[in-house]
């Protein structure tokens, strides 16, 4: 079978002439006269620049519909006057990929043809887009000679260097030469060490062809423009690279998709790794790879103490990743591995000399809230809700111990036998508990809750079913009527989540201090004062607990107040601000009920020192909160708002609670899924009045 030949036009940024340059190639390659030329649009975020570059009429045919229901490209292709041959983008929203493998298994309709893939940028970081570099017979570069496009290109290529893709198929083209003078398109071939290609001018009438939706090659006539010239000799060039065998490359890139599972951080092109199983001979090559990287490190004189300085961390890496690669290329053990092999040991061997070792992979997975080491051997993840034994482990103790030294070192903390916990967070904000041995029988245990990047809101968590929208609707108005409200729930249940939520209802003009152990809230409002408690340092001394910032936080003026856990005497601090004028305050706490959070409340005051009775207490409880909000991890890992409950008063020594919204479990389904509803007590809450005098209404 002839195998096809693919050219991929792609530029490290947007606004380069990339796709411009795209058509005026492909209709270029069919001046040329030597076979039949496909341009693919390969935008799949603003719906194709193509089809409007050749002025297509509405409601044309599009690569998506050939795809999703399986026709062949020879129905898809429209074709344009000048006898180019189109496959456009789908429109915006149409949710289907380009994926290489499926065009790769399309081996037979491509082979007849030149196919010009006009590829996005972002798309080519993806872990699926880099089998089209694997199919290319050649990939036009396109750089306009500005500095911002030189350095994203420049990061682009060390990207792909690390993923071991080969850049001999890359031909360098310069972009709008003669817009920026003080860069040449010499200087730029320099700094990104390529061979130039080509250097187009930039031509207005680029621009007005553009308007007109008739590319500048479209006519007959020979180009007499130096741009047309430029075109012409870039079409030159790829016609004389060689042509890949696609046979080989069509069943790894099957295996790389099934092998693949889509990301849940809504870019649909965005895939996690697959595992590459290290035999014992692997191992073996690791360690050396390993041992070579720190002798050339030392020799670049690049010291990875550098990585505590958060500054430099990028840095460094990127310096690892790129003396890396080097380095597999010139070791006769991996002649003979994939490219998902070498990506892999890359890998591993980059996270463990300067990253957090076999913990990288799962830090960068959005889908895993939570990750777990139990001793070197044993990693944990909480996925969806579920905790899930991990294949990974630590090479021994030892390495362990490096990460977590890692993890503690930037932040002035230590950990060893005279100080064997300790509580830290990560660059990104996520939350690290370490504990070692003697105290951890099993090894060094490391617990990391991840700090979301993208922040909640309450419509997300109407779309999770932890709530429905009138109970979102009640709790919105509770935080502007400015009632105090107080989060319970177990480890893990969600309270930090909802807390943040909540807090993003407190109106902009208010000002806001938040107290936390470890800060975590994400508040959008620009008057917004965050307070973090502070550990003892190395010598012991230095800690100022979250008791001390709730008192300091009273001469701070503060609108709001807002607690990120209550768990000792601050209790009591928090009550006396919530009674004194400080009204519409929020708090988390650890309980498993709402009548549970009250003995807890009153079990913390205790714990301030002050030997008060139990019912002076409880009636600072019952005038201070008006609102306790249950939150529960089910056993499927769902999170559901189980109670929103009143606190109406005192009847003799008893607190009295009353239920507006719950939530009633009936049943498990076959798949291991809660059944239940949310239920609505009907009750008129005592403070339906402050709702009406806020203006708010319920």
């Amino acid at each position: 079978m002839t195998a096809p030949r693919l050219t991929v036009l792609l530029s490290a940024r947007g606004g380069t002439g990339r796709s411009i340059l795209a058509g005026n190639l492909a209709l270029a390659l069919l001046r040329r006269g030597r076979q039949a030329v496909w341009l693919i649009d390969g935008d799949e975020v603003s719906g194709g620049f193509q089809a409007e570059a050749f002025d297509l009429q509405a409601g044309h045919a599009h690569w998506g519909e050939s795809l999703r229901h399986g026709t062949p490209f020879s129905e898809t292709l429209v074709r344009h006057g000048s006898g180019l041959d189109l496959l456009p983008a789908p429109p915006m929203g149409w949710g289907q990929t380009l994926d290489p493998a499926a065009l790769a298994a399309r081996q037979r309709e491509c082979a007849a043809a030149h196919v010009v893939l006009d590829l996005t940028g972002p798309g080519l970081l993806a872990e699926s887009a880099l089998g089209w570099l694997d199919l290319a017979s050649s990939v036009v570069l396109v750089v306009p000679p500005d500095i911002p496009s030189l350095s994203a290109t420049r990061n682009l290529l060390d990207h792909l260097r690390s993923q071991h893709v080969a850049l001999d198929r890359v031909l360098l083209v310069v972009n709008r030469v003669g817009v920026v003078q003080d860069v040449t398109p010499r200087d730029v071939a320099f700094e990104l060490g390529l061979d130039l290609v080509a250097a187009v001018p930039f031509d207005p009438a680029v621009v007005a062809s553009l308007n007109r939706g008739v590319p500048l090659l479209a006519p007959a006539s020979p180009p007499a423009t130096a741009f047309g010239k430029a075109v012409l000799g870039v079409a030159q060039a790829v016609q004389a690279s060689p042509v890949v065998d696609w046979v080989p490359l069509a069943a790894r890139l099957a295996r790389r998709a099934e092998g693949t599972t889509p990301s849940t951080s809504g870019d649909s092109t965005a895939l996690v790794p697959i595992q590459v199983a290290w035999s014992e001979g692997h191992a073996e090559v690791r360690q050396r790879l390993h041992r070579l990287l720190v002798e050339e490190l030392k020799r670049l004189e690049l010291g990875l103490e550098r990585l505590v300085d958060s500054q430099h961390r990028l840095e460094v890496r990127r310096q690892v990743q790129r003396t890396v690669a080097e380095l597999i290329e010139d070791m006769p053990e991996t002649a003979a591995m994939g490219r998902d092999e070498r990506t892999a040991l890359a890998r591993d061997v980059t996270d463990e000399a300067v990253g957090y070792g076999p913990l990288e992979r799962y830090l960068a997975d959005p889908a895993i809230s939570e990750i777990m080491v139990n001793g070197p051997s044993r990693i944990f993840v909480e996925r969806e809700g579920r905790l899930q034994l991990m294949p990974d482990s630590f090479t021994d103790e030892t390495q362990l111990r490096v990460v977590i030294d890692r993890i503690v070192a930037p932040l002035g903390r230590r950990v060893d036998e005279s100080s064997p916990m300790c509580d830290a967070r990560l660059p990104d904000g996520s939350r690290v508990n370490v504990i070692i041995p003697p105290l951890a029988l099993r090894g060094a245990t490391i617990t990391i809750r991840k700090f979301p990047h993208r922040r909640m809101t309450m419509d997300h968590l109407v779309q999770f079913g932890s709530l429905t929208p009138e109970m979102a609707d009640f709790l919105r108005q509770c935080v502007r009527a400015r009632l105090n409200v107080f989060i319970s729930g177990g480890t893990g249940s969600g309270k930090t989540t909802l807390l943040n939520v909540l807090s993003s209802f407190i109106p902009e003009e208010e000002r806001i201090v938040t107290i936390e152990d470890a800060a975590e809230l994400q508040l959008a409002q620009t008057h917004v004062i965050p307070l973090e408690a502070r550990p003892p340092n190395l010598e012991g001394v230095g800690a100022v607990p979250i008791r001390d910032l709730v008192r300091n936080s009273l001469r701070m003026r503060p609108d709001r107040i807002v607690v990120g856990e209550v768990r000792g005497g601050e209790a009591l601090d928090m009550l006396q601000a919530m009674n004194t004028g400080h009204d519409g305050s929020l708090a988390t706490g650890h309980a498993n009920s709402p009548r549970d959070a009250m003995a807890r409340i009153e079990t913390m005051v205790l714990m301030a020192g002050m030997d008060l009775p139990v019912r002076a207490i409880r009636e600072q409880i019952a005038s201070a909160l008006h609102v306790v909000v249950q939150v529960s991890r089910l056993s499927d890992g769902s999170r559901k708002i189980t109670r929103i409950t009143e606190v109406t008063g005192m009847e003799g020594e008893t607190l009295t609670l009353q239920d507006l919204y719950s939530f009633e479990q009936t049943g498990v389904d076959a798949k291991g899924r809660v059944m239940g509803a949310f239920r609505a007590s009907g009750l008129r809450p005592r403070f339906a009045e402050v709702f009406e005098r806020a203006g708010v209404g319920h």
